[in-house]
């Protein structure tokens, strides 16, 4: 048994030797590779994260990228890894590779669907299109945004109804939650309480209303109609498109309240 042993290491020797080196420096340049890599996609993260304007959602979408390169980076290290360390054992990766390679076409025709759905939802993450918590408008669908991945992305509706979509099926996105939104409501007054009395008590009442998500002052128009009952006025102002309703319901009871409290007759 020694001796047969002796003979084998005698013969084999070398390559055994030769092979977990190559092995051994395959394994190395993975490492670091991986290692590289994760520091690059790290710079680039913390780089776009300390940005002033980056918002914490912004930063979050940075960071599930971020999540995703990783991901993607080790599965690919890892099959080069494979297929090094196959070569160096000696194994012909011709018919390795044919095989991978109709393995991988079947693959792909069964599941083009997700790489769509998969690739739309990277799009929508880096592009920033909506969040979680916007409220949205997605081909004709619209709701809140409960939860959004790689794959779907769910919404709910006003009725309550939880909406599922495919990514991939995401083709028209109206945001309703960004940037600002134009608020118009229109009040009346009596006519009894004169019209430059009227215009001078709206202008006054709205230019004293404040509100987190006003975003300029309201502007007086009108009056609208040539009713002689009354008048109306249009306000106008532009504020957060999140906030619009909830804008309209405060200036409202603002205005019902001092009405009451002035004297002025709503018509």
């Amino acid at each position: 048994m020694g001796e047969s042993l002796q003979r084998f290491w005698a013969q084999r020797g070398d390559a055994i030797i030769l092979n977990a080196l190559q092995i051994a420096l395959i394994v190395a340049l993975l490492l670091v590779a991986r290692w590289l890599g994760a520091r690059v996609i790290g710079v680039i993260t913390r780089a776009l994260t300390r940005k002033v304007e980056a918002s914490e959602r912004r930063q979050a979408q940075i960071r599930t990228v971020s999540a995703l390169l990783n991901s993607v980076l080790g599965y690919v290290l890892l099959f080069v890894g494979l297929l090094s360390v196959l070569g160096a054992l000696g194994v012909n990766l011709a018919p390795v590779l044919a095989t991978a390679g109709v393995t991988g076409l079947a693959i792909s025709l069964g599941a083009q669907q997700i790489v769509r759905d998969v690739l739309n939802g990277f799009f929508i993450l880096v592009e920033d299109q909506f969040a979680v918590g916007d409220e949205v408008t997605i081909d004709g669908v619209r709701g809140v945004v409960e939860t959004m991945g790689m794959r779907i992305t769910r919404i709910r509706d006003s009725e309550g109804r939880l909406i599922t979509l495919a990514n991939s099926s995401i083709a028209r996105v109206t945001n309703h939650s960004r940037g600002r939104a134009l608020l118009s409501l229109e009040v009346s007054l009596a006519a009894e309480y004169g019209l430059e009395n009227a215009r001078a008590w709206l202008t006054r009442t709205c230019a004293a209303f404040a509100h987190p998500a006003l975003q300029t002052p309201i502007e007086v128009r009108g009056p609208l109609t040539l009713e002689t009952a009354r008048y109306t006025f249009q306000l106008r102002a532009h504020a957060d498109a999140g906030q619009l309703e909830t804008l309209g319901d405060a200036l409202r009871e603002y205005l019902l309240t001092h009405a009451h409290a002035d004297g002025v007759p709503l018509a």
